[in-house]
């Protein structure tokens, strides 16, 4: 996944470069701007040594994106389904009726889920210093 983003400035050898983000990124919140903002913000090691106010080439391994997108959507989505699947069938094992095993299913699901979106924002900070996470600054473009 490539990107074209502005240098704002460098901090050591890590620029903050300025790109706008398309509207086919949906709302996943990962770079944390809101709806009415197309603008982010994100740091990259400065490895092509540019200057504040070059346009660079940013670029973040499509296999990598995948494997990030499936830890944030696809570990709650598991968590729910083992949830509402355990709890209906756990609940029906032990007697209840339909109704209940249901809410008891609904209920064990979304805590499912809600656990598992804990167990990401715990290992957060772990996740972030991993460096296959991290866009890479490719070239700098000459207008």
């Amino acid at each position: 996944m490539k990107e074209i983003g502005k240098i704002l400035e460098i901090n050591d050898e890590m620029a903050k470069i300025l790109i706008t983000r398309h509207t086919a990124c949906g709302d996943c919140g990962a770079c944390q701007v809101g709806r009415e903002n197309l603008n982010m913000i994100l740091s990259a090691e400065n490895t092509v040594k540019g200057k504040p106010g070059d346009r660079v080439e940013i670029e973040l391994k499509t296999e990598n994106f995948l494997f990030a997108s499936f830890i944030m959507y696809g570990i709650p989505l598991l968590g729910l389904i083992i949830g509402l699947s355990g709890g209906y069938y756990g609940a029906k094992a032990m007697g209840y009726d339909e109704n209940l095993a249901q809410v008891i299913a609904a209920v064990a699901g979304l805590a499912l889920m809600a656990l598992s979106y804990l167990g990401i924002k715990l290992k957060e900070s772990k996740i972030r210093s991993m460096s296959k996470f991290k866009p890479v600054l490719v070239r700098i473009i000459n207008d």
